[in-house]
């Protein structure tokens, strides 16, 4: 895309119209790509500090306004609710969570808020885009003419991300940018959550070096960075450790109580998880939906699917599921056909590609 083109020219193009995927990308190309499944729930007052602090699992008081923390909302029986990035700004927080879920975990979270000075609310008119580049961050252009968001960019291509630890910039139109590939080996990734009427004035500036693709480039990355997520099919279905939280360091032992914090804090100290998370792959399997069963040889239960995305090839799909360890080495299926995990994965304590916590 170049600003002269007809695209960038339309006044009356909506964000879906204008992030329609192109067929095939060109070699190197930066990907640019629509992510619909986000919602940015906003937290201010003088007290949203405290309020989250007691509230979600993340240490509230250590976040820094240069990075955003992954966290989880848990009920009371330490199963999670949602996952959110959590990210702290000028006059507040902004939660990145899962879309279909902003209502109803707003809903909850305001039940707790009772007579502290804390305002909840959705973002109105807010979208999200991610940025690929197939490189390494020494490789890093702007592909906007943008000021802003070139500047933002240039300042997270100098960040490091950690486990758990997206670096974050807050531009000059307050756009959010976060940094948030977990392995070199999958690029740089920049998720850019803002309102639709200032991403669509970024995208229509887009230079020839990008192409618009489908979600499921974003979707295959984060999968294979190892990253869960929790939808309406899976709510209240795993305790943090299960989806290898711990690794991605989403909650505090050390901070006090909070909702679920007892069971987890038991897991941890106590015992240690019968679950845990793998990536793996299906051949000739359409993406199944969270929550999907996996089945062993003796048609038991033995986990149950996190994510999906088709495989680059559509000849199956790339699966991040929960398995239960007593059943980690059984032959698995999906819908009846063969779950291969990853080798790298198959370990008692889960995937080791990511930093565990001490």
């Amino acid at each position: 895309m170049t600003p002269n083109s007809p695209m960038s020219d339309a006044t009356d193009t909506t964000w879906h119209d204008l992030v329609q995927p192109s067929d095939s990308p060109a070699a190197g190309a930066i990907l640019l790509t629509d992510l619909p499944e986000r919602r940015v729930i906003e937290v201010t007052g003088s007290e949203a500090q405290a309020f989250l602090h007691a509230i979600l699992t993340q240490d509230i008081n250590a976040l820094s306004d240069e990075a955003a923390s992954f966290s989880a909302f848990c009920s009371a029986k330490g199963r999670a609710l949602g996952l959110m990035r959590i990210a702290a700004h000028e006059d507040g927080f902004r939660l990145v969570t899962r879309a279909e879920l902003a209502p109803g975990l707003l809903k909850r979270l305001q039940m707790y808020v009772l007579r502290r000075d804390v305002q909840l609310s959705l973002a109105e008119d807010q979208t999200a885009l991610g940025l690929i580049w197939p490189g390494d961050a020494k490789s890093m252009s702007c592909p906007f003419d943008d000021a802003a968001a070139c500047e933002a960019i240039e300042g997270l291509s100098m960040a490091q991300p950690a486990p758990g630890r997206w670096p974050a910039v807050v531009d000059a139109q307050g756009r959010l940018f976060l940094r948030e590939e977990q392995h070199a080996n999958n690029g740089v990734r920049i998720a850019v959550h803002g309102p639709a009427s200032d991403l669509e004035a970024m995208v229509r500036s887009a230079t020839d070096a990008t192409a618009i693709v489908s979600t499921d480039h974003w979707e295959r990355a984060e999968i294979e960075d190892r990253l869960p997520e929790v939808t309406s099919e899976t709510a209240e279905h795993f305790v943090p450790q299960w989806i290898n939280l711990d690794e991605l360091e989403a909650f505090s032992l050390k901070k006090g109580c909070y909702p679920g914090q007892e069971v987890i804090a038991r897991m941890h100290y106590l015992g240690k998880p019968n679950r845990r998370l793998f990536a793996g792959h299906v051949l000739g399997l359409a993406p199944p939906a969270p929550g999907t069963p996996i089945h062993n040889d003796k048609d038991e239960t033995a986990g149950e699917v996190v994510r999906s995305a088709p495989l680059p090839d559509d000849s199956g799909s790339l699966v991040l599921t929960v398995i239960k360890l007593k059943h980690l080495h059984d032959p698995l299926t999906i819908d009846g056909l063969a779950l291969s995990l990853d080798p790298h994965d198959t370990i008692e304590g889960g995937s080791h590609r990511a930093g565990a916590r001490h």
